[in-house]
């Protein structure tokens, strides 16, 4: 048999809150329902949780620590006797101890209601979920509907574990179901990649949510905080002569001007043309590179072209003078 605190990947000096989060840990990622189908996983689970079970408990974890075992018999009538006390305790149906699993309301109370609790429940921490927008979406602003997963009491046992005695068929014996919310959500202008905007389930909780936007790429604007990059290609005689093109923004077309000897790589902005910021309200700049185009087809005339062109440079210097020519 493994030894239990490696099964929960916790020391043998870990404190009961340790534990605790260690088994919310690895319960999460091992439950059968989220790994349909896996012999290896669900057996894992099993594993977790009877380790689970034997060092939340002050008793057991003693018994374990110094003889390596447990009284089964004694605990099995602890958590009998416990049992029939929550079921004749005055408020309603309350575990503090199921099957050696020591306060079960103080592990799972917020997921199943707050199951042996006397009073208001302690702060839940939000439930995770997460949404992928296209680039135009997180500009804009969207309405969208995430898919959230939550554990919750199995209908089918009330979240004991145990249909007659014997192990529940449908959550398998542990209490628990991952049931999914569809939750919709409005997502303010601006709303970057890694942003984390708050929502509430409508089912009477008010659980909170917390959803992470993911933010696709977009093929011609780059993004970065609230401004706006692009590259902007001109030809030789726009970048040479000067001239008004137009540079494509995310609220439109915009007429701007090339200056006469504009260089490739030369860099312009645009005020107030960026992403909403979410917080202000204020807008971002829009900046765009200049970038001088050759073209491709090389003809007689383009060679005649390019040759008067070169005598431009004449007296100009050596426009790489200054590069490093190796690595020093």
């Amino acid at each position: 048999m493994r030894d239990l605190y490696e099964v929960l990947g916790v020391g043998r000096n870990a404190s009961a809150e340790e534990i605790k989060k260690a088994y919310r840990k690895l319960a999460r990622r091992y439950h059968p329902d989220v790994n349909p189908g896996s012999p290896d996983t669900a057996k894992q689970f099993r594993e977790i949780q009877e380790a689970y079970a034997v060092l939340s408990d002050a008793e057991k974890r003693r018994q374990y620590d110094e003889f390596g075992t447990v009284d089964e018999a004694a605990a099995a009538a602890r958590a009998s006797r416990a049992r029939w006390t929550a079921r004749a305790a005055p408020g309603g149906f309350g575990f503090r101890t199921v099957e050696g699993f020591a306060d079960l309301g103080d592990i799972f109370g917020s997921l199943f209601g707050g199951f042996g609790r006397a009073g208001a429940p302690p702060p839940e921490a939000p439930i995770e979920a997460a949404v992928e927008l296209e680039f135009a979406q997180a500009v804009r602003g969207a309405s969208v509907v995430v898919p959230v997963q939550r554990e919750v009491a199995c209908s089918e046992c009330g979240g004991s574990g145990k249909v007659r005695s014997r192990a529940c068929p449908r959550c398998r014996g542990t209490g628990m179901l991952v049931q999914t919310d569809r939750l919709r959500v409005k997502l303010p202008a601006g709303v970057a990649d890694g942003d984390r905007v708050r929502a509430s389930l409508k089912d009477g909780s008010k659980r909170e949510v917390a959803v992470v936007v993911r933010v696709r790429p977009h093929a011609f604007f780059e993004r970065k905080g609230d401004d706006i990059h692009t590259v902007v290609p001109v030809t030789f005689s726009e970048a040479y002569l000067g001239a008004e093109v137009e540079i494509g923004t995310i609220h439109g077309p915009v007429r701007a001007k090339i200056p006469s000897g504009t260089q490739s790589g030369q860099r312009f902005r645009l005020r107030g043309k960026g992403v909403r910021n979410v917080r202000t309200g204020v807008h971002g700049d829009h900046y765009y590179t200049v970038q001088v185009t050759v073209p491709r087809v090389v003809s007689p005339a383009g060679r005649e072209a390019a040759r008067r062109v070169s005598e431009l440079y004449v007296g100009a210097g050596d426009p790489r003078a200054g590069l490093p020519r190796a690595l020093d």
